[in-house]
């Protein structure tokens, strides 16, 4: 019996290396497509963090109304106001303009009195594309705040108070966040939905190719007529799928963990991912990709043309991505909610991700447990359809 299901497996799997283009793309795609997610959200944030830090011209109208003072307080910040001719409102609504500034006479007078004094910012946030553009209103609050303060403390010294009275309360951030939980701050986003999408498109086409790709070509009979039993049959082609669609769950995980770990410390600021998230990331991946595994091979069992168990699937795909993009943006509130297939598992990689490394012993198990409890009642589903009859005539 163990001769014949692994005969059945080393056939599949000569038949799916044959195409050495595939084999190549097989093992090749995994690399980028875990270095690609590891490289492309940090990348994203450094791009964004150095836009947010670029010099700002802010153009203006009404120039003549503000003191140097407070021109000079806005060039230290990287903000320059330039005069604008025309209706600035107008070209501000139109995106021609990203911002605008609108300073009214009498602001310096103002001040000056102790009166209030308002300036009116003009903004358009679809100006500068889909990533929005160089224009930071954060900064340019911090920028009149830090001029507030500065005048308040004049206002205060003039009356012979001590300007500490203006602020009772001094905040003293520290950052306590380790090289690892900084690095583990983008994967934990990445790594879930990677989850969700790797264990089901590693092993699609091999599992269709088995099933329903055989039958379309006519070589499934070949394999009926051998003393092999409808059981042997299925162990010996779901070990194929399984090992073949291991292979990419591996290697994009290793991808994912070079890509992080090689960006430069212009992007990555010294952070390092442990490897040890690689390794829990197999360790709940594998069981869970042969589940996938299984429900893949009922549902292509069930089609007799590659094409109809492409479309088949799609279910299944979705079924395998949503769970991955809830893990990465609903975290469980409770270790039990890691029982649940895909769910479980990405939850897993997330947390281990944000926490720096950190094992959860508990949530590990329940995953992995969660992911075999799957599999098992898969497998008792499958056996209905592998049968010779199901095999060759169900459609």
């Amino acid at each position: 019996m163990l001769n014949r299901m692994i005969n059945i497996w080393r056939k599949e799997l000569m038949d799916s290396t044959r195409d050495r283009r595939a084999l190549r793309q097989s093992i090749l795609i995994p690399i980028i497509i875990g270095a690609f997610y590891a490289v492309f959200n940090p990348i994203l944030a450094s791009s964004i963090s150095a836009r947010a830090q670029d010099p700002v011209s802010i153009p203006v109208q009404g120039i003549e109304n503000v003191g140097q003072d407070f021109i000079q307080l806005l060039g230290q910040f990287d903000i320059t106001l330039e005069p604008y001719d025309g209706d600035l409102e107008a070209a501000v609504a139109s995106g021609d303009q990203e911002a605008g500034l609108i300073i009214p006479a009498g602001f310096s007078s103002s001040i000056e009195s102790e009166q209030p004094a308002s300036l009116t910012l003009l903004m358009n946030q679809t100006a500068g594309g889909p990533m929005g553009g160089s224009f930071s209103t954060e900064r340019l609050n911090l920028a009149i705040k830090t001029y507030n303060e500065q005048v308040a403390v004049a206002r205060v010294q003039q009356r012979d108070f001590d300007p500490s009275l203006l602020t009772p309360i001094n905040l003293d951030a520290r950052d306590l966040a380790s090289p690892e939980q900084l690095a583990g701050r983008f994967a934990a986003l990445m790594l879930p939905i990677l989850v969700g999408v790797i264990v089901v498109q590693g092993g699609l086409f091999i599992a269709i190719d088995v099933t329903a790709g055989e039958k379309e070509r006519g070589t499934l009979e070949a394999l009926l007529v051998t003393p092999a039993s409808d059981i042997e049959v299925l162990i010996g082609k779901l070990a194929a799928v399984f090992t073949l669609s291991g292979v990419p769950l591996v290697l994009t995980f290793l991808g994912f963990w070079l890509g992080s770990n090689l960006l430069p410390d212009s992007i990555s600021n010294g952070a390092v991912l442990p490897f040890s998230i690689v390794i829990v990331a197999v360790l709940v991946g594998l069981p869970l990709t042969l589940f996938i595994d299984m429900i893949l091979m009922i549902v292509s069992v069930r089609t007799k043309a590659f094409k109809d168990a492409q479309s088949a699937a799609t279910p299944v795909i979705f079924g395998c991505m949503i769970p991955g993009f809830a893990a990465a943006f609903i975290p469980p509130t409770s270790v039990a909610a890691h029982i649940i297939p895909i769910y479980g598992a990405a939850a897993v990689v997330g947390g281990m991700a944000t926490s720096g490394g950190v094992v959860n012993p508990t949530a590990i198990l329940l995953s992995v447990t969660g992911s075999l409890i799957g599999a098992a009642i898969a497998f008792v589903i499958a056996l209905r359809f592998f049968n010779r009859e199901r095999l060759l005539y169900s459609a």
